[in-house]
């Protein structure tokens, strides 16, 4: 009795790898009889097919100077929400509001794999997508594909800007800052994401927050020109471009520059696409979404610089859209909320509303008034 209770349970151990297929009462009766069929493949062994093949995006291009998207002539009108990425449901906050974005003529916005400033009260809370030596975080990577191809749903642009001075500290070296590079050129390229533009970094040579010497002057523009060096490596159709920080002197045009980045109020480039990356506040930290009749009045100049021409663009930079929390808790805000004229009216619905009047909403490949 014991002999054969032995067999059979020697039988059960070679049959139970069909169990999951058979049925537990049939592989019962298999043992019984001694007949044991050859084991199936385990799955992780199993030949895998080969990934997907992702559906490519429309591309954006440069061309004489000019912004081009799926083949044809673009003027481009931008939101930056750049610390749109730092979780789900931020991320998720920004897609549902790209249709409004559309209907108010804004075909062009900015998130960055490594957070801005995050503002009141704590201006290092933006978030942070590489690890210390330079690899890409999965949960950001693919937040950023969802943002570039809802983005491309709608005939619109995305400016990944890849690091900031208030978080290259956490790459450890300069080969970790070229690794974010080429990850996220890879990404991009392997993706086939393609209705993006890339800028390297914000503010470069930072007098005050810079820890890596490639991100600083002296020779910017060998620098510059060697992180795109890195990028176009591996994503050669990427428009690239580098942001200089506004009070260093460093150039906004360097070798292998196809995209002019500046900020705040430096003055627009004579020539080639120019892109305002950060038009100045026209509300504060901890008060964000509350706009002075000087700053409304500031804030439209400014925006008329940009009527005009599809050799420039800007990217419209407020507090209310990109601090982390903020006065009210509710921050980043994506929603243009109220028209800026006291704490409980606060938003950006001013920028939304000239930008509508003024321009049109946005129907890919035009605007539409």
């Amino acid at each position: 009795m014991f002999a054969e209770r032995s067999r059979l349970e020697s039988a059960w151990v070679r049959a139970r790898g069909v169990c999951l297929v058979i049925g537990l009462s049939s592989a019962l009766a298999l043992a019984q009889s001694g007949a044991v069929p050859e084991a199936s493949t385990p799955a992780s062994a199993a030949p895998s097919k080969p990934a997907s093949i992702p559906s490519a995006t429309r591309e954006f291009e440069v061309r004489d100077g000019a912004s081009w998207l799926g083949g044809a002539p673009v003027k481009l009108w931008g939101l930056r929400v750049n610390n749109a990425l730092m979780s789900p449901a931020v991320t998720e906050r920004l897609i549902n509001n790209l249709d409004n974005y559309a209907a108010h003529g804004i075909n062009l916005i900015s998130v960055s794999l490594q957070g801005t400033n995050g503002g009141f009260p704590d201006v290092d809370a933006g978030p942070n997508a590489f690890t210390s030596d330079g690899r890409l975080i999965g949960g950001f990577a693919r937040r950023l594909e969802s943002v570039v191809r809802e983005a491309d749903r709608r005939g619109m642009v995305v400016c990944v800007t890849i690091m900031m001075p208030r978080k290259d500290e956490f790459l450890e070296d300069e080969n970790a800052v070229k690794q974010a590079i080429v990850q996220t050129g890879e990404f991009l390229h392997s993706r086939q994401l393609r209705n993006v533009m890339v800028n390297l970094f914000q503010e470069f040579n930072h007098p005050t927050r810079i820890d890596h010497a490639i991100l600083r002057e002296p020779e910017g523009e060998r620098k510059k020109a060697l992180m795109t060096s890195w990028i176009k490596a591996v994503a050669p159709d990427l428009e690239v471009g580098v942001c200089p920080n506004h009070q260093s002197g460093s150039r906004v045009d360097y070798p292998g520059a196809q995209v002019q980045m500046f900020h705040e109020q430096m003055p627009i480039p004579e020539s080639g696409f120019a892109l305002n990356t950060e038009t100045p506040d026209p509300d504060l930290p901890g008060n964000e979404g509350v706009m002075t009749p000087h700053n409304v009045t500031r804030m439209e100049a400014t925006w008329r610089q940009y009527l005009g021409s599809s050799r420039t663009a800007m990217l419209f930079r407020s507090p209310y859209l990109e601090d982390v929390r903020g006065k009210q808790g509710t921050g980043p805000n994506l929603e243009m909320g109220g028209w800026g004229r006291g704490e409980s009216d606060r938003g950006v619905r001013l920028y939304f509303d000239w930008l509508k009047r003024n321009v049109g909403r946005w129907e890919y490949p035009r605007h539409v008034r």
